[in-house]
């Protein structure tokens, strides 16, 4: 049988899934979010850049990418409308069980891009006990969290310019996404806590006399009237060409290195 032209594991039919897994693959795994960027970006932001970044990493690297888990586990932003927040136990087990389930399938090789910050704990405990129970090593690349690490020669204070809602991701989204992102609604945002809290970022706070950050579990909504940090004025699709260059450039080596340190039947 010969395999369609496709990269996505969702569009075969299962006796070519049956085909392809005899292969032994890459399979790419996207695991999103579903919470507020601010008043600019919509709210699936983190999803379809996941799945976005998942295709084109695929289609340059002979990868596979499997049906996108769009909900994730943003708890810290459950004040925000349209938040849409799996619990930490419940995206642990269902992560685990696609593993569980794509192996079933006879793929033993699994990479997940996830893209979203309170994903990582439980989509790492999930990989983790894929790796004692069914012998697969997984992978994890953060897609945002990397353009956060390779692109701060690009701005002249990353420390003010960064930010969820801001950048880098404002500008990604103009690149990948300019339809899907509405600038002219972006509002300046600071954290400003109504009970006399200093807050620093999502759940920290400024203690005086001290430079080390408290830890205070309140919702970024009682410190955020935007939903977002850092400098939204600073958005643009040429910015967010060169976040795409660095993170699918930094993805596509981590892949080769994956392949390399973990060869497939075919290699």
């Amino acid at each position: 049988m010969t395999l369609p032209s496709t990269h996505r594991l969702g569009e075969l039919s299962w006796t070519q899934v049956e085909e392809l897994a005899e292969r032994d693959p890459i399979i790419l795994l996207p695991i999103g979010a579903i919470e507020q960027h601010g008043p600019h970006l919509p709210i699936h932001e983190d999803s379809i850049v996941a799945e976005w970044v998942a295709d084109k990493l695929a289609k340059e690297n002979g990868c596979y990418v499997a049906p996108a888990l769009h909900y994730g586990h943003s708890g810290v932003f459950r004040g925000f409308n349209g938040n849409l927040s799996l619990s930490q136990a419940t995206l642990r087990a269902v992560t685990y069980e696609i593993i569980e389930a794509l192996t079933l399938s006879g793929f033993r090789r699994v990479i997940i891009i996830d893209n979203n910050g309170g994903n990582v704990g439980p989509v790492i405990d999930a990989g983790l006990q894929a790796r004692r129970d069914l012998g697969v090593l997984v992978g994890h690349l953060y897609p945002w969290q990397l353009g956060y690490a390779l692109m701060r020669d690009v701005y002249d204070d990353p420390a003010t310019a960064y930010g969820h809602g801001a950048e880098p991701e404002h500008s990604a989204m103009l690149a990948m996404f300019p339809g899907q992102v509405q600038s002219e609604l972006a509002v300046a945002g600071g954290l400003v806590s109504a009970s006399g809290w200093s807050p620093t970022s999502y759940t920290e706070a400024a203690i005086p006399g001290h430079d080390v950050r408290g830890t205070v579990l309140w919702d970024f909504s009682e410190v955020s009237a935007t939903g977002c940090t850092g400098d939204v004025s600073l958005g643009s699709a040429k910015t967010g060409e060169i976040w795409i260059e660095r993170v699918i450039g930094f993805c596509s080596a981590y892949i080769q290195e994956y392949d390399r340190n973990n060869p497939g039947n075919a290699s």
